[in-house]
């Protein structure tokens, strides 16, 4: 493989524009091919970002000039895409959800394992400097012992939303709504920033406003394997939309992060009478593109963590390492994210369902 990796993105959807945008920003990567089952709009899709297009996601990993590819398709049909390029020998940077069972998960960490390909996962706010500079306070024990942690979500998404394609807001190819969709980035932050996992005290979750199979809210009450506490809150129905909300508390300060932007960063003193430590989030710039961000819109963010999560998945191939978020880690919020729905009663079996003789568009 030469120093330049060349890209194939599997759809051709609103997400895949961000993979063209964030690949021609990286040094060292070319965008060499997309897939798009819809053959009627293939030749727009290919005028577009200026690319071949194929018609099926084998015929993309044929092409010799395709190192990896980003999977940029429904959710539900992310694992087999997955397995497929990885036994192609591509690497694979998948959008989250990585899968809708902890079984298919599995077995695209494995696959990619078995075949000696890197496996990324697009949970991209993890790269927001604001958030790892909170993460790296938080190792060094600046917060102390971590007592509280929550994540909001008061996203609005309208009918309209979900109505654009088929498999929105269905249990099979979306697999879940705010929580599964939009909350998974929150809830991946969460266990990043209070580490270990969590365990569910309780949920409730339902579609309150939407005509959609999956819910549009959600609640839940968590117990951290440190035996902090945490909460996690999420919904698609909170109009007009508002930025996420993450905290963290400690024995020793707390910190609070809105819509991608570090607002209040503070720690006390251990003893009485020692000097307070105050730290100042100054010069960490957001991620949001707006004041309300990706709570009011799906385009509501910038392609800059795209970009970074790219930039990072090209060195960790060149540097034959694991990509800042790799397959274990995007597991991790999927499992909170599914035990979150089976306390809450939601999705039924569907996540045992495996549709029969499925082929693999590129959607």
């Amino acid at each position: 493989m030469s120093t330049e990796i060349g890209f194939g993105i599997v759809g051709a959807g609103m997400v895949a524009r961000y993979h063209a945008r964030a690949i021609a920003e990286t040094p060292g990567a070319r965008l060499a091919a997309i897939c798009r089952a819809d053959a009627a709009r293939a030749d727009e899709a290919a005028a577009e970002l200026g690319v071949p297009c194929e018609a099926s996601l084998e015929a993309l990993l044929e092409r010799s000039d395709v190192d990896a590819v980003c999977l940029c398709s429904p959710s539900g049909l992310h694992a087999e895409q997955a397995v497929a390029a990885a036994r192609a020998g591509k690497h694979v940077l998948v959008e989250k959800p990585m899968a809708l069972r902890l079984a298919d998960a599995d077995a695209m960490i494995a696959a990619c394992r078995d075949a000696g390909v890197r496996l990324g996962v697009v949970l991209q706010r993890r790269t927001d400097p604001a958030t790892r500079a909170l993460h790296d306070a938080i190792r060094a024990g600046e917060l102390g012992d971590l007592v509280l942690g929550t994540a909001t979500v008061p996203y609005f998404r309208p009918q309209s939303y979900y109505d654009s394609a088929a498999w929105r807001g269905t249990w099979s190819l979306d697999g879940g709504g705010a929580l599964m969709n939009q909350g998974i980035h929150l809830v991946d932050l969460l266990l990043w920033l209070m580490g270990g996992e969590a365990e569910v005290v309780g949920a409730s979750g339902g579609a309150l406003q939407h005509e959609i199979e999956v819910e549009d809210c959600v609640t839940a009450a968590l117990r951290f394997s440190s035996g902090a506490r945490g909460a996690i809150v999420a919904t698609t129905a909170a109009a007009p939309g508002f930025p996420h909300r993450v905290e963290v508390y400690g024995s020793r300060g707390g910190a609070q992060i809105e819509g991608d932007t570090l607002i209040r960063w503070e720690a006390h003193a251990e003893t009485p009478g020692e000097r307070a430590p105050r730290i100042r989030p100054g010069g960490l710039t957001p991620l949001a593109a707006g004041p309300a961000g990706s709570g009011a819109s799906p385009t509501g963010i910038g392609t800059r963590g795209h970009a970074l999560l790219v930039q990072d998945f090209v060195a960790a191939i060149l540097e034959d390492r694991d990509p800042l978020v790799n397959g274990v880690e995007g597991r991790r919020s999927l499992s909170l994210v599914l035990s979150i729905y089976q306390a809450a009663g939601l999705g039924g079996g569907h996540r045992e369902a495996r549709a029969a003789g499925r082929t693999s568009p590129c959607h």
